[in-house]
């Protein structure tokens, strides 16, 4: 899908479908600039031929704003946001401390209303934009252990329809995108602590998941959700707000 011509800020855009997402967009024309937690990321930026790359921690105060600040300073301008976080911490609820819930907000709620804040302005004084936010599954139907990113990941997508109403008069569209069981390190890491709170292997493990939770029988690829980011960036989907779509699967209609 062609988005040529505009400027994407990914972040979390180093690795896994962040990284997939920044590969689609390029692809389709777009300058993009990643960020990322990891030396690595000005590695990934290279290969990828992105216009830029900046370290950031978002559980970090200011961290969401700075790294803005570094895309708009490359780019001139940011038409496309793509909000993006590695995940929080899976524990049962007895096991998470205050201090694990205010850390998930930081990470995952609180960086995307900054980077939202950012960007928004740039966007409406040019009467274009896209506000994408990676999320989870877990916004559709909550996963185990993974309470603070239930949470967080809900509001974020809270956000996402508390703006279509509002902004989309102004041709900004925004869109909540809610993957699961895709084959990324997050996931291979999620499967091998089941593995060893259930006393199984990964492989068994990985078996049972695939026949109870996924039709479609196999392990989502990070690229099909970069390729439907490129479709809702692109013109060919300006009718489009406000939703939500699940990549799962079939996970959710079971």
């Amino acid at each position: 899908m062609t988005v040529t011509g505009k400027r994407a800020l990914v972040t979390a855009g180093s690795s896994g479908i962040g990284a997939a997402v920044a590969a689609s967009l390029r692809a389709g024309g777009a300058e993009v600039f990643i960020t990322g937690t990891r030396p690595h990321t000005a590695d990934v930026a290279r290969d990828l031929g992105a216009a830029g790359w900046a370290i950031a921690d978002f559980t970090m105060p200011g961290a969401a704003t700075g790294a803005v600040r570094s895309a708009l300073d490359t780019l001139g301008g940011v038409d496309i946001l793509v909000s993006n976080t590695g995940g929080s911490r899976a524990a049962p609820a007895t096991e998470l401390a205050q201090a694990d819930w205010e850390s998930a907000y930081r990470l995952i709620l609180d960086s995307a209303i900054s980077l939202t804040n950012a960007v928004l302005p740039g966007m409406l004084a040019s009467e274009w934009g896209r506000l994408i936010y990676l999320t989870s599954v877990g916004v559709v139907r909550p996963l185990p252990r993974l309470h603070t990113s239930n949470v967080m990941r809900a509001g974020v997508a809270a956000l996402a329809r508390s703006l279509a109403g509002e902004v989309a008069p102004n041709g900004i569209t925004t869109h909540v995108i809610a993957p699961a069981h895709v084959d990324t390190a997050r996931r291979r890491a999620l499967v091998a602590a089941a593995a060893t709170s259930a006393g199984t292997s990964v492989e068994e493990t990985e078996r049972r998941q695939l026949a109870a939770e996924l039709p479609v029988g196999r392990w989502g690829r990070p690229e099909e959700v970069g390729e439907l980011v490129a479709y809702l960036c692109s013109e060919r989907a300006s009718f489009q707000t406000g939703s939500t779509h699940v990549v799962d699967g079939g996970m959710t209609s079971i």
